[in-house]
């Protein structure tokens, strides 16, 4: 579970861009999900989402899973964030009625919060944002599909990933396309610095490419990539993007965003 100190807060280093006015389908174990948040007392709600979130993140996110594809738990950077204090949930309502606009207000919204925010510890690739939505609507979930595919190449260029969950995402698992890794019990953004297994979900577009190998290229012309299916990826992806990146693109970071 995560220490007392990352529990969300109402407060928000950016200007709201929504107004905060004041679900669901079930994946059982699979997932651990449980029971979607009630409607009605805006504190209730926040802390129902909040201890599903807290839950989930402890019995799915930082465990094993048979269908992942992999040895390791779901997400291997959850538990050392959540130990190192770096990782913030945070909860926000009002999204009954949330539209497209909407929802890329509250992404943006997001990336001012995380660029603003005076993290506890050095190491930027622990760095994770998570905003609970527990109000939107399940016709909003497959909104919020579309927002973070649109916003994807946005933040990319920012050297920022954005990964949506809800209990009826589509989103596969990066070694098992038949897992439908990212489904959770309440609708969630998550927003971290780009890292260097990403690889495995910007191979496919040139430009979010270039943008990767220029932060972590140099990890592979310096062969210090153990992981096979990490550097096949690369190989692979800058054989097939190579007329759209220019050779020595690549420099050296923190894992912070650029």
């Amino acid at each position: 579970m995560m220490p007392a100190g990352q529990r969300a807060t109402s407060t928000n280093a950016c200007p709201r861009q929504v107004p905060d006015r004041t679900s669901a389908t079930e994946d059982g174990a699979r997932h651990g999900a449980e029971a979607p948040p009630p409607a009605g007392d805006p504190a209730r709600v926040r802390a129902t989402a909040e201890a599903l979130v807290h839950g989930w993140l402890d019995t799915y996110i930082t465990r094993p899973h048979e269908e992942l594809g992999r040895p390791g738990p779901v997400c291997p950077f959850v538990a050392p964030a959540m130990g190192e204090g770096t990782l913030l949930l945070r909860t926000r309502l009002g999204m009954t009625e949330a539209d497209g606009d909407d929802l890329r207000a509250v992404v943006r919204d997001m990336v001012c919060d995380f660029r603003a925010r005076r993290w506890p510890r050095a190491n930027a690739t622990m760095r994770t944002l998570l905003l609970a939505l527990p109000d939107l609507p399940p016709a909003g979930w497959s909104l919020l599909d579309s927002v973070q595919a649109e916003l994807k190449g946005e933040l990319a260029r920012a050297g920022l990933m954005l990964g949506q969950f809800h209990p009826a995402c589509p989103e596969p698992a990066a070694r098992n396309s038949a897992f439908p890794v990212s489904r959770g019990p309440v609708p969630l953004l998550a927003l971290r610095n780009m890292a260097i297994h990403d690889v495995l979900f910007l191979h496919h577009h040139g430009e979010f490419f270039a943008e990767y190998r220029r932060r972590f290229g140099f990890r592979y012309e310096r062969d210090t990539v153990a992981d096979p299916l990490l550097r096949n990826t690369y190989r692979e992806a800058l054989a097939r993007h190579a007329p759209n990146v220019s050779d020595g693109a690549s420099h050296q970071t923190n894992g912070e965003a650029q």
